[in-house]
């Protein structure tokens, strides 16, 4: 794999001939390349190219596609299904040459338009055209004769409803906006006829119109105008009539003052016919202009990123919901404040605002029912006209708002229910939302479009810093002003806070106000303004206060937790519950940002939550429920490190060994059992799935380690630290695994009990190993490793004597004492015999070889070796096969077979990468570039070198890294 992004691109073919491509969706789907029809095969797949084609040019991403074409419920399968009709679709397309593209992108799927590639063909969708048209109309709204034939041209594209042959939720939605639409264009259409005298062709459609919206006022108000024009006011009188007896039976509503007025007029004998027919036809709307947005924030930093969104969202004419959402302080409002006040000349006929007080801190939320009433009267409506049924202000509300161009701005929303009632019908309307939830309701039922507000970016917040105190100010303490943004966390609120400090003390140092914020337990106190409004604790509060108590415990709990992120398994527990149960909570958690899932499974806290979850979690949860939360934790990892060693090293010794004879049998069933913590992660089940859980939970791992340090569980540090070794070893990190080491040790000592012998003397070797592979002092190594061997003979422990005289082998030979070394390698293979462990005599024999080579005895080396390869070939030992082939490759070079030394150590390299050995995979290079040297492939040499010093240093090997230092230089002046 390469660091590129890849991008699955299909052209639907590659063909330069000229031809036109036209897309019918407003009716039935249909496709014609040049004139003849496409087949689009059965329904379903035609339901993937209208998820496609009504956000064309523009990603779908692969959920969101399944979701339009299944409606929520995709089936067992549904990509690979997806991916098959996609394949198909592009297949029809290819007569389109590059002009119609279905193409992969990393976060979906797009459908490319081209129109005009290569100057002389063309393509057309009807529902752009028909978009394109009514714009045009609009436009040309002085001059009525164009303005009309542009309309008649635009609804002349429909040929029935939209996408008429197919069927699903997803689709009867966009049915309807679309719909919607064409009424609007409709409305127009009859307005500019009417202002134009030409009534005569408005009547029988009008009919039938008003038929299937018999409450519509403004379509009514129409009808009427045009009966009583053609002389037939007796008729207009009656539709009037009969609104009116409907609006009461079904809203309890009179019909608005537009329409009476209207009323009045026909009724009036002395109004002329000659001057209606020069009044424009009337717009049935109150004529209030409501602007009740609040004023812009003063400065916005960062953001232009969301901006953007925003405006491509609006510019889309797809959604017209929009949901701007994060966490309490994040700067929600003034986003949408600062983004409404910078576009109010795309909503002309006002702007509506609501702070609906979804997370106020001392008074309740308002109900959409207060809001309604609030924005009937903005709207113009009389409050002695107000219906008192809700339905039925629901009703008037979208009413007064269909077809109209107004913001409406919904703050501080709780959940999905309190704004469903404020949605308006019409998609000329634009929503705009804020909420510390993520409502993901509305995403999934009313196709809202979320915008998930972050923190801010350090240099967004650097100036943020720059706008309130100063440039000058800020660029004099750049260290301290930097403190400040880690210690706020980027967020807006907080660094708002500290801005106000800073500004009612300019004589104060940035670097006092840093100083200030540095102490965690008292970090949320410096950031508290005493009032509500601006109080960052306030703000949290009331985003607590908003959960159940379920999820308020695991908030509290996951303040505790150490590392900066955990996992599904480990949080249930944490928290004592099924993993199901826990990710359901941890999704409401997630809507409410208070945590984030930044990679799949993997949630983490913003630090000043982190701050404020773990002062609640002493607040509101006793000593011995928290003590219990966090030894569960402990024993999940100690658990689940168990069996990722046991899979990484299944003939090693297990940790459980710390548990005394009956559990160390028991380990197998203990991982299942829920009673013993919970289940280890599913999916844990081979050395690759171990490296990895390794590698996602290493920093985890190491700061649960010292946790349990800190609460004196001596058994649990022991475990988890000779569980870390082999994958911190087979990482390269040397120095970790030198500080894990040690902290075994020290909790093996403090432990007593007929275990703590067989303890100290695994301990006392694996900090040896530990101090061999960082180079540490050879004195100290031998002494751990003389202190590990006694302590295994007074118990009479063959095994780990064994393994000692491995150690010794190791030691001696990087003291070059060879022939002592071959020594310990003999003594070690007679030990595994008798202990009667086939996986050790491989190991030993390769260990024997070895020292055979070291010592000159080149063929007796090369026999033990290929026993020893033949036995882990025979039992499936990778690890063990890789270790041989290294030293078969070191055996040969010794004995000046350099090509069959260079075969091997390629061998050993593929084998320790399929085991993500990355410390032996850098000492292999080394090995490999001797060879190459000795038969003259100075190229290649250089080449195993240089792979060899890039590993070293990442692993912080100083003195491999200047050797491999020193033979580079050497072989460039040599050669």
């Amino acid at each position: 794999m390469t660091g590129r992004t890849r991008v699955d691109s299909v052209v639907a073919g590659a063909g330069g001939d000229a031809m036109a491509v036209q897309i019918s969706v407003l009716g039935d789907i249909r496709v014609l390349i040049d004139g003849n029809p496409v087949e689009l095969g059965p329904p379903r797949r035609q339901c993937v190219l209208a998820g496609l084609l009504i956000d064309a040019n523009r990603v779908v991403s692969s959920d969101r596609l399944a979701d339009r074409v299944w409606s929520g419920r995709p089936p067992d399968g549904a990509r690979q299904i997806l991916h098959s009709y996609l394949s198909r679709l592009r297949r029809a397309f290819l007569p389109a040459g590059e002009r119609v593209a279905i193409e992969r992108r990393p976060s979906g799927y797009v459908l490319a338009l081209r129109p005009g590639v290569g100057g002389v063909a063309d393509v057309t969708v009807d529902l752009h055209r028909f978009r394109d048209l009514l714009d045009r109309a609009r436009g040309a709204a002085d001059d009525g004769e164009r303005a009309a034939a542009l309309l008649d041209e635009a609804l002349g594209l429909w040929h029935g409803h939209a996408f008429a042959s197919l069927e699903s939720p997803w689709l009867d939605e966009v049915r309807a906006h679309l719909d919607e639409e064409r009424f609007q264009a409709e409305l127009e259409r009859g307005d500019l006829l009417l202002r134009q005298g030409r009534q005569a062709r408005l009547l029988v459609e009008l009919q039938s119109r008003v038929g299937e919206r018999p409450l519509n006022e403004r379509l009514v108000g129409q009808l009427m105008l045009t009966l009583y024009r053609e002389g037939r006011s007796a008729h207009a009188l009656e539709e009037y009539e009969r609104l009116r007896r409907d609006l009461a039976d079904t809203m309890g509503a009179d019909p608005g003052p537009e329409l009476r007025r209207l009323h009045l007029r026909i009724l009036d004998a002395k109004t002329g016919r000659s001057d209606d027919q020069r009044s424009p036809a009337p717009a049935l709307v109150p004529t209030a202009r409501p602007g009740q947005l609040p004023l812009p924030p003063s400065s916005l930093a960062g953001r232009a990123q969301e901006l953007a969104a925003l405006d491509d969202i609006q510019r889309s004419d797809t959604v017209p919901v929009t949901v701007i959402c994060g966490l309490g302080g994040v700067g929600k409002t003034s986003l949408a404040l600062r983004w409404a006040h910078d576009n109010l000349h795309l909503w002309p006929d006002g702007q509506l605002h609501a702070n609906l007080r979804g997370f106020a801190p001392t008074v309740r939320p308002l109900t959409p029912q207060a809001v309604i009433r609030g924005f009937l009267t903005a709207l113009g409506v009389d409050r002695r006209a107000v219906p008192t049924d809700f339905e039925a202000q629901t009703g008037l509300y979208r009413s007064l708002v269909a077809g109209k161009r107004i913001l409406i701005l919904l703050d501080n929303v709780r959940d999905a229910e309190q704004v469903r009632p404020l949605l308006p019908g019409s998609p000329s309307c634009t929503v705009l939302i804020t909420s510390r939830n993520r409502l993901s309701g509305l995403v999934a039922a009313e196709g809202a479009l979320p915008v998930v507000l972050e923190p801010l970016t350090t240099p967004e917040a650097h100036r943020l810093l720059a706008d309130r105190l100063g440039d000058q100010r800020v660029a004099a303490e750049p260290e301290a002003a930097t403190a400040l943004i880690s210690k706020c966390g980027g967020l807006p609120l907080a660094l708002a806070v500290a801005c106000a400090r800073a500004m009612g003390n300019p004589q104060f140092p940035l670097a006092a106000l840093a100083a200030e914020l540095r102490p965690h337990e008292t970090r949320l106190d410096a950031l508290d303004t005493g009032d509500l409004s601006t109080s960052l604790r306030a703000a949290f509060d009331s985003s607590y206060g908003a959960l159940d108590g379920s999820a308020a415990r695991l908030l509290c709990l996951l303040g505790l937790a150490p590392g900066q992120d955990i996992g599904l398994p480990a949080a249930a527990s944490l928290a004592g519950l099924p993993p199901t149960r826990t990710g359901a909570l941890l999704r409401a958690l997630e809507d409410a940002h208070l945590v984030q899932q930044h990679a799949p499974g993997r949630y983490g806290l913003h630090d000043l939550v982190r701050l404020y979850a773990a002062e609640r979690a002493t607040r509101d949860q006793s000593p011995a429920q928290l003590t219990e939360a966090l030894s569960a934790l402990i024993g999940f990892y100690v658990r689940t490190a168990d069996r990722a060693h046991s899979l990484m090293a299944p003939h090693g010794t297990s940790s459980a060994v710390a548990e005394g004879p009956k559990n160390a049998a028991d380990t197998a069933g203990a991982q299942e059992s829920a009673s013993s913590g919970g289940p280890v992660p599913l999916g844990l089940d081979d050395s690759a799935t171990a490296t990895e859980w390794f590698d996602a939970e290493r920093s985890c791992l190491l700061a649960v380690l010292q946790l349990a340090v800190s609460m004196r569980l001596h058994s649990q540090v022991w475990r988890l630290c000779w569980d870390t070794t082999l994958f911190l070893r087979r990482s390269g990190d040397v120095q970790e695994l030198l500080g894990v080491s040690e902290t075994g040790l020290a909790a093996a000592q403090a432990l007593d009990g007929p275990t703590a012998p067989t303890l100290q003397a695994m301990a006392h070797r694996g900090l040896a190993f530990a101090m061999l592979l960082a180079d540490r002092d050879g004195s100290k190594l031998l002494d751990h490793l003389g202190r590990a061997l006694s302590l295994s003979e007074d118990t009479g422990d063959l095994l780990n004597q064994a393994h000692t005289h491995q150690g010794l082998v190791m030691a001696l030979d990087r003291a070059d004492a060879p022939k002592a070394a071959l020594k310990h390698a003999e003594r070690s293979l007679e030990l595994y015999e008798r202990a009667g462990d086939p996986h050790g005599e491989a190991n030993a024999l390769n260990t024997l070889g070895w020292c055979q080579g070291r010592v000159g005895h080149y063929e007796e080396a090369a026999a033990n070796c290929h026993k020893s390869l033949e036995a882990s070939r025979t039992y499936g030992w990778p690890h063990a096969e890789a270790a041989v082939l290294d030293t078969l490759g070191h055996v040969n070079t010794q004995a000046g077979r350099h090509s069959e030394a260079v075969g091997y150590f390629r061998q050993a390299l593929d084998a320790y990468r399929n085991r993500r050995d990355a410390y032996e995979v850098a000492n292999t290079f080394s090995g490999l570039a001797e060879a190459h040297h000795a038969l003259g492939e100075y190229a290649e040499a250089r080449t195993a070198w240089n792979q060899a010093l890039t590993l070293y240093r990442a692993q912080h090997r100083t003195a491999q890294a200047e050797e491999t230092e020193n033979r580079l230089g050497a072989g460039a002046e040599q050669h």
